[in-house]
């Protein structure tokens, strides 16, 4: 759990276990809780004493868990202490039963139950089985909240107070800086003995030590950033564990059967789109089950059988359990081709649980570009943060880079004038990996984010005239067969792309970003270009915001239907509805996936937008323009609007005829 508090402390405070007394830490009334994992209690008093306000995984200000107005809170807060109280996925439990009669059978409810009266239990006696619980004074889990936790004596509940009830559950596997590949492992539990920094994947742990033949084992693991998996044997072999960002204590907390842990390395895939299919059989017809984005805990009831005979990863690092509900060894599938239990490191064909890993937004006020920049090669020495343009480099020298937001351009002397090359997120051990042939960096600067598909057009004479060549994919010769193109000038016309003087994406690096440049070789002073490819879109999330109103895009309706789902404008509120990302075009909320769609493919002023699920067609497409519209693909004079007038739908989306002065075309994209 992290505490930002803007006009009182700036640094953030991280929280990874309970606090039993919590009144030293003074809040403003600014002050926002971002629950990474797991769901907390806040109490008013230390000891885990007084009136609880219970936080499920998400961001929410301090003053509204603690139903308090902004505007007339004065001074500052204290919490009285945090509890920790969800930890793992284990499968929620309640029995109800009546108390007047010993003729019914008690009823066992693993999900929650929107209107209690429909259960038709007199006067019922509640027992938390497993998990936590919140029971609500209204239906539709409105009204007040009483938390039930297991091990508390069964209590009756009154049919006045009590109304509906449902478990408080955590959310899946997550990630939130997957290039800041930085772990700590302890010989003693609790942070105890010798410690050892990883940043890096690491195949034998004993020969980092001096004396490896005193390894016994590690008794406890932060991991910094970054997700891991560790094995119980060297080079990646044995039982695997997942180990996302925080804090693990002991062993047990990390589900081992022992301490013993050999090596370690970290995963880097796509965290934003995750997609797997499983077959229950090699034959064509046998059955198959297709997963995108969604955690299965149970795929017996998904309709799939007891036996996986191969998986294949089309995106993403997917999780699969030996288990229901996530239990049971542990197998890490990557990209790629599964073609039986062997290749996934288990012992037998049962799959009984998967899910992917999924990134998770930083949150508001973290910088949109940061790079980590070390003065050793490998990630080690001294190290400095980026997050905005450096040029003085005569007292530090980078040579080694992690780039955990955004894409850079990083500029070298070379032999006759100063050479650039682009660094994307990734991880970058030495300027060799960079693409710099040089040894030492003149200056560092910030890409700025584009929301647009690529595209570009090369020209065989120059001031973009004569033969043309579209492209809107990498190719890796310009000059092969196929093409044999000698480039004489170039039209950006959207996106940003990187061209390079060798084929194969080798040789000197140029940044194109949209623009025409009538003369090629005056213009880099090289004869032509060997291959050409898009930058990678930066993986992040964002809010849309409004510049007429300054309220946000946000999913309303329906939200397990990803069909016709309406998209209006509402105030922040802190939740996934609000949460949006771009691929290829589309602009995807996290709440379910789907799509900003023009309904019906209407190429007319004010035709309805609203979500709808994935099919690519020109009426899911958008660019992001820098004057803050967005367009559609239908036609560029069309752009998102706010609809207007006096009706209840006056806040939904539209697109509009193309009007440069009208503020509710405009759009800020606050990237997360």
């Amino acid at each position: 759990m992290l505490i930002y508090d803007f006009h009182g402390n700036t640094n953030k405070l991280e929280i990874y276990r309970d606090v039993v007394d919590a009144t030293l830490w003074m809040f403003s009334k600014e002050a926002l809780i971002t629950v990474i994992r797991g769901c907390w209690i806040l109490y008013e008093k230390p000891t885990f004493q007084g009136q609880k306000y219970v936080l499920e995984e998400g961001e929410r200000m301090l003053t509204d868990i603690l139903n308090l107005h902004r505007e007339k809170a004065q001074g500052n807060f204290t919490i009285g202490s945090i509890r920790h109280i969800m930890k793992d996925c284990s499968i929620p439990e309640i029995e109800l039963c009546s108390h007047n009669s010993t003729d019914h059978f008690p009823i066992f409810m693993q999900t929650g139950i929107a209107n209690l009266d429909e259960l038709e239990v007199e006067n019922p006696i509640i027992s938390v089985k497993a998990g936590v619980w919140l029971a609500y004074s209204d239906i539709d889990y409105k009204g007040e909240k009483t938390v039930l936790e297991e091990n508390q004596s069964p209590c009756k509940l009154s049919a006045i107070d009590v109304k509906s009830f449902r478990p408080l559950k955590m959310g899946g596997l997550k990630v939130q800086m997957p290039m800041n590949t930085m772990m700590i492992i302890y010989e003693r539990p609790h942070f105890g003995g010798w410690c050892k920094k990883l940043s890096e994947n690491t195949d034998c742990i004993p020969i980092l030590l001096e004396n490896s033949d005193v390894f016994q084992g590690i008794g406890s693991i932060r991991v910094i950033g970054g997700i891991w998996v560790a094995y119980n044997k060297e080079r990646y072999k044995g039982r695997q564990y997942l180990l996302e960002e925080g804090e693990y204590e002991h062993w047990q907390s990390w589900g081992g059967v022992s301490s013993v842990l050999l090596s370690f390395r970290f995963l880097q895939a796509n965290f934003m789109e995750s997609e797997v299919t499983l077959f229950e059989t090699d034959e064509e017809n046998g059955k198959v089950l297709d997963v995108i984005n969604q955690d299965i805990p149970d795929l017996e009831l998904a309709g799939f059988g007891l036996v996986t005979r191969s998986v294949v990863v089309k995106s993403g690092v997917w999780v699969a359990y030996q288990q229901k509900y996530f239990c049971g060894e542990q197998y890490i599938l990557e990209k790629g081709k599964y073609k039986c239990f062997l290749d996934w490191g288990g012992t037998s064909e049962t799959i009984m649980s998967v899910r992917p890993i999924k990134l998770e937004p930083l949150g508001d006020h973290q910088p949109i570009h940061w790079i980590k920049a070390f003065d050793n090669i490998h990630f080690q020495g001294s190290c400095i943060d980026f997050t905005t343009e450096a040029a003085d480099f005569t007292s530090f020298i980078p040579c080694s880079f992690k780039v955990l937001r955004g894409c850079w351009l990083l500029y070298y002397q070379g032999k006759a004038a100063v050479e650039q090359c682009v660094l994307e997120e990734d991880l970058y051990p030495d300027l060799a990996s960079c693409g710099c042939s040089a040894t030492k960096v003149k200056s560092l600067k910030p890409v700025e984010h584009v929301f647009a598909e690529p595209l570009i057009s090369l020209f065989a004479l120059e001031n973009c005239e004569g033969k043309e060549l579209h492209l809107q994919e990498a190719t890796s010769s310009v000059l092969n067969k196929e093409f044999h193109f000698l480039t004489q000038s170039i039209w950006v016309k959207s996106g940003i792309w990187i061209a390079y003087e060798g084929c194969n994406f080798l040789g000197k690096q140029f940044l194109l970003e949209s623009s025409k440049i009538s003369n090629w070789t005056q213009f880099s002073g090289w004869k032509t270009i060997g291959s050409l490819r898009p930058i990678k879109q930066p993986a992040m999330y964002f809010r849309i915001k409004n510049r007429s109103q300054e309220k946000y895009l946000t999913v309303a309706g329906s939200l397990m239907d990803g069909r016709a789902t309406s998209v209006c404008l509402f105030p922040q509120n802190g939740k996934n509805t609000q949460i949006w990302h771009y691929s290829h075009g589309l602009i995807k909320s996290k709440v379910n996936d789907a799509c900003l769609d023009v309904i019906g493919g209407r190429d007319i002023p004010g035709a309805k937008v609203a979500l709808w699920t994935e099919h690519g067609k020109p009426r899911q497409k958008w660019t992001h323009n820098k004057d803050g519209t967005i367009t559609s693909y239908l036609s560029d004079q069309l752009v998102l609007d706010i609809k207007g007038g006096d009706y209840y739908d006056k806040n939904h989306i539209i697109v509009n005829q193309l009007n440069i002065n009208e503020l509710t075309q405009k759009w800020d994209f606050e990237i997360l």
